[in-house]
């Protein structure tokens, strides 16, 4: 198999979670999709050509879509590079994926001052009880299809926090409820719990007190503060332009953000579902193991 991403790259998503795959197809085609996304939206009154129906901060198109539009969008570099990610020859509908949902953010939280959120933070998969190698989602991707500038809506990112989640999961081998799951994080973890205002009182130290404003850019943004594990956590704002897409760790915790720009936000989250379970449990010797993987036996480890 070629390789899309240099050592730098691979190294960067095991250790921070995510990585980015610019022009993962062309931006006409990503446009293309655009237009068939827009053409949904018409449907419920919403006019690309009439900014005054633009009513709605957010529209949410709670499907999944396909067509020749979508098809030229599932380029072999794409493919190449979430194989690279999840393992050879080990992702579900691989040839047919499923491109959705899709939040088309217009002007969420445009009337307030940009910040870090403190609500809406989690990682994927409320349709499966989640173990440490569940198969149910192998990868994130986060697909674009606009242009996504500074304060425009791109997803934010926790780095790091995949590590801190495997762990989480691995302490559960009887499996565990997403919510569940992300309650417990938030309020055992003092820079989960700091950064969605839900830590318990008995955690203290640095990160004790509520923050707002700049000042949450500030904690979570502009330094990387390390737990007691030594584990390296920042929270980063995507911005992107159309066609690229980033490949994320499906633990990996992440946030919608407010979009200031003036102009809608196009991505969908296309799911990369594998078709048996991680190897965690298997030595290395028994089986290649993935950087998806690598990552999770370095946190457990």
């Amino acid at each position: 198999m070629s390789h899309v991403f240099s050592s730098r790259e691979i190294e960067q998503f095991i250790e921070l979670g995510w990585v980015r795959l610019s022009g993962a197809y062309r931006p006409e085609d990503a446009l293309s999709v655009q237009n068939v996304i827009w053409h949904h939206i018409e449907e419920r009154g919403v006019h690309q050509s009439d900014p005054s129906t633009w009513t709605e901060a957010l529209v949410h198109l709670r499907e999944s879509y396909s067509g020749p539009e979508f098809d030229r969008c599932n380029t072999v570099r794409l493919q190449q590079a979430i194989e690279e990610l999840v393992g050879e020859d080990r992702l579900l509908n691989r040839d047919h994926p499923a491109w959705g949902w899709w939040p088309v953010n217009f002007s969420v939280g445009a009337d307030r001052p940009w910040t870090v959120p403190d609500r809406g933070w989690h990682w994927d998969g409320h349709h499966f009880r989640h173990f440490v190698d569940s198969p149910d989602q192998g990868l994130l991707c986060l697909c674009v299809f606009s242009e996504i500038g500074p304060r425009g809506g791109g997803t934010l990112l926790a780095e790091g926090s995949h590590r801190v989640v495997a762990r989480l999961l691995d302490a559960h081998p009887e499996g565990i409820e997403l919510v569940d799951a992300i309650t417990e994080l938030n309020q055992t973890h003092a820079w989960f719990g700091s950064l969605t205002n839900q830590r318990s009182p008995s955690l203290d130290g640095e990160l004790a007190g509520e923050t707002s404003g700049p000042d949450r850019v500030e904690r979570f943004m502009q330094s990387t503060y390390r737990d007691h594990t030594g584990q390296g956590l920042r929270v980063i704002e995507l911005t992107a332009d159309p066609g690229d897409v980033f490949l994320c760790h499906p633990f990996l915790y992440h946030a919608a953000s407010q979009n200031h720009s003036g102009k809608p936000r196009f991505l969908c989250n296309r799911i990369g579902t594998l078709k048996t379970p991680m190897r965690i449990r298997k030595p290395r010797s028994q089986g290649h193991w993935s950087p998806v993987e690598v990552s999770i036996h370095q946190a457990l480890s």
